[in-house]
């Protein structure tokens, strides 16, 4: 017997002796499809077995046509379901191949909602009907997209969790608001944009127009105490608080600078000449720094050194991706991208390896993932 892999499948050779003759086996085709149906579709797709040797990769929703199978049964088989989806048929079955002709199997699953983590999701902005945006949740796996209020005619983006990962502070209309991950609880706070709340959960800093420009300012949670810490003439945004509370990266003018939580000793991470990053998000161990940067083409994600050295990109090519966020482990940053053809959510490996798409709407940004 001698066996030879063929692409994806398996040819099994028999060879009777009659001198030099050699009898060749009687060959048949094999096309094996998986539909699923339903809410939380498995986005990493299934493995498809042959006669538990030879294993394909394909789409939760796609096809693959085994050729030059030797003629009788075959054990075929579905692996990689995810538990939220299942089938009222075997994920085992035994199919006949026949000479010269090609059979066919169908995996039907129908896939349930998976529910919200307690902890460690991805809140975001996605695009609603209305041409307003809204606050959604989901798993870091892609699943259990849930919407936590319907807000008409207003816009409600920009999120950053309290650390119990039980309230949003976020931007509704041109008011910093606070809010239940449930949708309950409503409050809004003050004017002012890009809230970050701080590591002990005390404090919210954000961006509020002036004069002239937008500065960084400070408040407690509750919306008291409301100081500002930046008076500088340029443009300033997106605060985000060190992991110990000490420091706050923000972007100014399209760079990143850094400083006291008081507003005191600021200095700038970005290389001179950077005209376009932003975006900064800390590290939950506070050694590296990401953030968004784009020189003459596409804005892609970086990571550095909070002094501002070792500049690392992490992604590439044509479409824009921007504003990271940590998972709570550090092992992988979540980010909005126009890979894929639309603007969705995406997240990757803390090395820039290993893509996958979490969101599933027409247009979503703004990720920010819960501890």
């Amino acid at each position: 017997m001698h066996l030879r892999w063929g692409g994806a499948a398996l040819v099994i050779m028999l060879g009777a002796c009659r001198g030099t003759d050699i009898v060749e086996p009687e060959l048949g085709t094999l096309r094996v499809e998986a539909a699923m149906t339903g809410i939380d579709v498995d986005r990493d797709g299934v493995v498809i077995t042959v006669d538990d040797t030879v294993a394909v990769a394909i789409p939760s929703n796609g096809s693959y046509a085994f050729t030059d199978l030797v003629v009788g049964p075959h054990t075929v088989g579905l692996g990689g379901v995810r538990s939220n989806c299942t089938s009222a048929a075997p994920l085992q079955r035994t199919v006949t191949v026949d000479a010269g002709a090609q059979a066919s199997v169908q995996f039907a699953l129908t896939c349930t909602k998976v529910p919200l983590a307690a902890s460690g999701i991805i809140a975001f902005a996605r695009a609603d009907t209305d041409h307003t945006f809204d606050l959604w949740l989901v798993n870091a796996d892609g699943t259990g997209e849930t919407k936590v209020r319907e807000s008409p005619n207003v816009s409600e983006l920009l999120p950053s969790w309290t650390p119990d990962a039980q309230r949003l502070v976020f931007v509704s209309g041109s008011q910093v608001a606070i809010i239940d991950r449930s949708g309950a609880g409503f409050t809004a706070l003050t004017v002012g944009y890009t809230p970050s709340v701080s590591p002990d959960g005390r404090r919210i800093a954000f961006s509020r127009v002036g004069s002239s420009d937008y500065d960084i300012w400070v408040m407690n949670i509750d919306g008291t105490n409301q100081h500002q810490v930046t008076s500088d003439s340029g443009y300033e945004d997106h605060p985000a608080w060190s992991p110990d509370g000490a420091q706050i990266a923000f972007a100014r003018n399209g760079a990143i600078y850094v400083m006291d939580s008081a507003g005191t000793n600021v200095r700038r991470l970005s290389a001179l000449g950077a005209t376009n990053d932003g975006g900064p998000a800390w590290s939950p161990n506070g050694a590296r720094i990401a953030f968004h940067r784009g020189m003459n083409g596409p804005t892609h994600i970086y990571t550095m050194n909070p002094n501002g050295d070792n500049v690392t990109p992490l992604t590439t090519g044509l479409d824009n991706d921007e504003l990271p966020t940590w998972s709570p482990d550090g092992t992988r940053i979540a980010f909005g991208s126009g890979r894929g053809g639309r603007f969705a959510i995406w997240s990757m490996q803390a090395d820039g390896t290993n893509m996958r798409s979490l969101s599933g709407g027409v247009f979503e940004s703004q990720p920010v993932w819960s501890r």
